[in-house]
């Protein structure tokens, strides 16, 4: 009896030892395939972005160091606190952070450009009053004024030279650098130099009209900059008491971290934080 019955069960341990080994092969195939993806989409994604701010790192490396700090912080977060959720969120903080900060340079490199903006057209026009073509003023303007705008519109010079049309390197410059600033400019050159005209003049009081536009946003963030100070601080407030009750109350304050209805009340915290700092920053940001 004992015997049949032991035979009878290697049937079965067969059967759980081959599903468990499908279950596992099946998990680590899928994981690869959907790592393999990730990574792709992170290098296409990150790739683009880093081409557009002139950025020339290599992604793959990239890669790697990223989920590597991201595994350290992760890591720390749960020794340190000892609870899950505060690691989730550093996970989910530090899977976040690359895009974030492209996106934060993006946004300084175009401002940037956008401030370069009424120099660059000064130097153009002067270099067409001078006699120079299009092309050569384009260059000698490119040598005299800093980046981004040199890295952009040397760009924009070798693709002509590589027989890109006028027109279409205009578009990739708008492309890149999607401001209203960029569209005049590229709408200026283009209507010149197919019909035609004072270049310089239309060129020079382009850049008269953006300097004072931009003298006037200047005004404004100095005249707005308490509000935005204000928002930052209203936003900062809860997290930094949060932080010092936890020293000094860490009893009473463990009932945030340890309890579902903790974790609702510092959600909604956060939500309603966030909707009061968006709100303001809305308020204080005027168009010009």
């Amino acid at each position: 009896m004992n015997a049949a019955s032991a035979i009878g069960l290697w049937p079965v341990l067969f059967a759980v030892f081959a599903g468990a080994a499908a279950l596992l092969g099946l998990g680590t195939l899928l994981g690869s395939r959907f790592a393999r993806r990730h990574r792709e989409r992170f290098e296409r994604a990150v790739g683009v972005r880093m081409r557009e701010s002139f950025l020339f790192v290599d992604t793959a490396r990239l890669f790697v160091l990223q989920h590597l700090a991201a595994a350290a912080a992760t890591l720390a977060a749960w020794v340190l606190s000892g609870h899950w959720q505060v690691a989730l969120a550093v996970a989910l903080a530090a899977g976040a952070m690359p895009s974030v900060l492209l996106r934060r340079l993006r946004k300084r490199r175009i401002e940037a450009f956008r401030q370069q903006m009424p120099d660059l057209l000064m130097l153009v026009a002067g270099g067409l009053r001078a006699g120079s073509g299009l092309g050569q003023a384009l260059a000698q303007a490119t040598a005299e004024i800093e980046l981004p705008a040199r890295q952009e519109i040397g760009l924009l010079l070798r693709e002509q030279r590589l027989g890109v049309g006028l027109g279409e390197a205009l578009a990739g410059l708008a492309r890149r650098m999607p401001i209203e600033e960029t569209t005049l400019f590229a709408s200026a050159l283009r209507i010149g130099a197919e019909s035609g005209g004072s270049m310089a003049a239309t060129l020079e009081s382009l850049a008269e009209a953006m300097r004072r536009k931009l003298a006037i946003e200047g005004k404004i963030r100095a005249l707005t900059a308490q509000g935005r100070l204000q928002a930052w601080v209203m936003g900062a407030l809860p997290g930094v008491l949060a932080v010092l009750l936890f020293l000094v109350e860490p009893v009473a304050m463990r009932a945030l971290v340890d309890t579902w209805q903790g974790w609702v009340v510092s959600a909604t915290v956060l939500a309603l934080q966030a909707a009061g700092v968006a709100m303001i920053r809305r308020i204080v940001a005027i168009d010009v």
